[in-house]
Formats: C-alpha cells, sequence, structure tokens
C-alpha cells in the first residue's frame, strides 16, 4: 500500500516547476513527478473556462507525463501534479 507524505514548496510562478524524485534503497526505479502552477490569468489569454483550459493545458504535457493529481484552484492559480510513465 502506498504510503502518502507533504512535502511543502516555495511558492512558484507558471514559469516554474519541481522535479521531484524519490529514490528507493532496494534498488527500485520509481517514477519521476512534477509539481507545476497553471495560471488561469497568465497562461489563458483567450480566457476559456477552466474546464476548457484544464483540456487545453492537458492535451499540451509531454508524451512522458500523466496527470497524477489536479488540486483545487486557489487565487486563479491550479497546481497540477504529474507522474512520469512507466517504460515497459
Amino acid at each position: 500500500m502506498p504510503n502518502e507524505i507533504k512535502i511543502v514548496l516555495p511558492d512558484a510562478t507558471s514559469e516554474e516547476h519541481f522535479d521531484i524524485q524519490i529514490q528507493h534503497s532496494g534498488g527500485k526505479n520509481l517514477p519521476l513527478y512534477r509539481f507545476e502552477i497553471w495560471d488561469l490569468e497568465n497562461d489563458n489569454p483567450s480566457g476559456l473556462s477552466t474546464a476548457e483550459f484544464l483540456r487545453k493545458k492537458i492535451k499540451t504535457i509531454e508524451n512522458k507525463w500523466q496527470v497524477a493529481e489536479i488540486y483545487s484552484e486557489t487565487q486563479r492559480r491550479i497546481p497540477i501534479l504529474l507522474k512520469q510513465k512507466q517504460s515497459i
């Protein structure tokens, strides 16, 4: 069963992201995580609805990433957690 941890990150702009790597002592290859902030003001010049904005942004994610979690919008910013896809 996966365990959950809380990591406190400094505030970031929509141009920045955090890559989070977890290393297992047994040498297992674990996926890399990326935390991004999507800004509804600065990243949405067309004024799309939140749902349409998210659909459009998700389509532009690099193929090696998948959305792991979308957090609640605060101050017109949406935190997104991406997980690196496992290679088969």
